[in-house]
């Protein structure tokens, strides 16, 4: 077994005031969900930390700056939160996956959660607690009168289309670089059937490996 790198970890109540956020935080939370959050911190306290690591004097929040925002906003003095020791790097790496690396709920199986909840509370009360609105607490609901089978076939074409849906391809190229990259497309474009610039560099892929394309 691989040992995991150590990171200094170690859980302290921190004030809000000596936390600030990073400047590459790439999330963004809707003002509906938002909304929600802070209904749920109110309703719920803090049950899951904050991740920071000592920055300047400070701590600088990789996970949870939203919830920070809103505990003060709620008057919160402290707040639960993982410290780790990490280098620029690492902790950009971190915050990227904490906000990334999670699973989706198959819906199939959330409409079976949400009608058995629904047995104890009002779509209207579970709207005020869950992300969704009761039209969408609704439609997960109608999901259970769909045919068996029908589900896992409309979540393997979606996965079907995901593979099959089309990508765009970034190149990092010096101004020379770029220059020849361009003159190859336009003559490709002019010399091969290709309706567009992606449809020309596989033309020319194709033709450098030894394909058809």
């Amino acid at each position: 077994m691989t040992k995991a790198r150590d990171s200094g970890l170690r859980i302290v109540e921190l004030p809000v005031s000596a936390l600030t956020p990073n400047p590459w935080n790439p999330n963004r939370v809707p003002p509906d969900l938002y909304a929600k959050l802070r209904a749920y911190i109110e309703r719920e306290g803090f049950v899951e930390p904050l991740v920071v690591r000592p920055k300047d004097d400070r701590f600088e929040i990789l996970g949870g700056f939203h919830r920070s925002k809103i505990a003060g906003e709620l008057g919160y003095e402290t707040v639960p939160c993982v410290v780790v020791d990490l280098d620029d790097r690492r902790a950009k790496i971190l915050s990227v996956n904490l906000n990334e690396l999670k699973g989706q709920s198959l819906p199939a199986l959330m409409a079976e959660l949400i009608h058995d909840l629904s047995r104890d509370l009002s779509l209207e009360d579970l709207a005020s607690q869950l992300p969704w609105d009761a039209a969408q607490l609704a439609d997960f609901q109608e999901l259970l009168k769909i045919p068996d089978g029908l589900l896992e076939q409309l979540e393997e074409d979606a996965a079907r289309m995901e593979r099959e849906r089309p990508r765009v391809v970034s190149f990092v190229l010096s101004p020379e670089q770029e220059q020849i990259v361009e003159e190859a497309v336009a003559k490709a474009l002019d010399d091969v059937v290709a309706t567009s610039r992606g449809a020309a560099l596989t033309k020319m892929a194709s033709t450098y490996l030894g394909r058809d394309s």
